[in-house]
């Protein structure tokens, strides 16, 4: 039998918790725990998947590492089964660079709406449901922004570009309207930080000229890019629709997150 070097179940509980239990590929929107039928227990649908693997058989393997490196935290991405079967099945089609960057980029837009002044703003939103009519005009500004939703292989990363130069221009026009502090500007700032956050991570590329080539690295870095501004967008308009009892468009709850459809013990 081949040695693997796998992970504890304190590694993995704090990967989870690192992740907030959310599938970390930037294009997948799953929630991987949730309750049972049984109303002591709770399901997960999670992995600690490795990024060099477990054994010299398994994908991306990396003979200099140690044993305690290949178990390491650090060796270790989150992610829903179906994707952890995914990246392991084609290898070739996942770098360790790009989990690396995945894993990067979840954990930071998780600690970015989950900073105190976010996690306050939404309370107070939840408790007070201030300036009502503001917070429809944030969720109709995105309703028709295709940059938000739309596949990547149909758009053009330009036209990405000025979509969300508007957007940000609109919120800020939006916080115009609002008092320095008050939650809704809590929110759209959140909001706004998370468009410039993409805008930093794409600004080597001539977004003019790039186009839609997974075997390019630019246009994957793009793509991933935009998948997790797409992720957070998602997560935070939930939050603000859930507050006010706001519907939104399908296009919109199409980025929101949501359960995986079938939970296994």
């Amino acid at each position: 039998m081949t040695k693997r070097d796998d992970f504890s179940p304190g590694t993995k509980k704090t990967l989870a918790l690192r992740a907030a239990y959310f599938c970390s590929n930037p294009n997948c929107l799953k929630l991987t725990v949730g309750p049972s039928s049984v109303s002591t227990k709770a399901l997960t649908t999670g992995h600690a998947a490795h990024i060099h693997a477990a054994s010299k058989l398994g994908p991306r393997y990396k003979p200099s590492q140690s044993a305690e490196e290949r178990k390491s935290i650090e060796n270790a991405i989150w992610l829903c089964r179906e994707c952890g079967v995914i990246i392991d099945s084609d290898e070739c089609g996942y770098s360790d660079v790009q989990l690396r960057k995945w894993k990067a980029d979840h954990e930071e837009m998780v600690s970015e709406i989950r900073t105190e002044g976010y996690s306050r703003s939404l309370e107070l939103l939840r408790s007070g449901r201030m300036e009502p009519q503001i917070a429809k005009q944030i969720i109709a500004s995105m309703e028709d922004r295709r940059a938000l939703w739309v596949t990547f292989d149909a758009e053009f990363p330009d036209r990405v570009r000025q979509s969300l130069d508007e957007l940000r221009y609109r919120f800020t026009s939006i916080r115009g309207e609002l008092q320095d502090g008050t939650p809704l500007d809590g929110i759209l700032l959140s909001m706004t930080k998370t468009i410039l956050s993409f805008f930093k991570t794409v600004e080597s590329s001539d977004l003019r000229t790039l186009r839609c080539d997974s075997g390019n690295l630019e246009w994957r870095q793009f793509s991933d890019a935009l998948a997790t501004l797409r992720k957070s967008i998602g997560v935070q308009i939930a939050n603000l629709a859930s507050a006010y009892d706001i519907a939104m468009s399908d296009d919109l709850k199409y980025i929101t997150p949501h359960n995986v459809e079938e939970w296994h013990e």
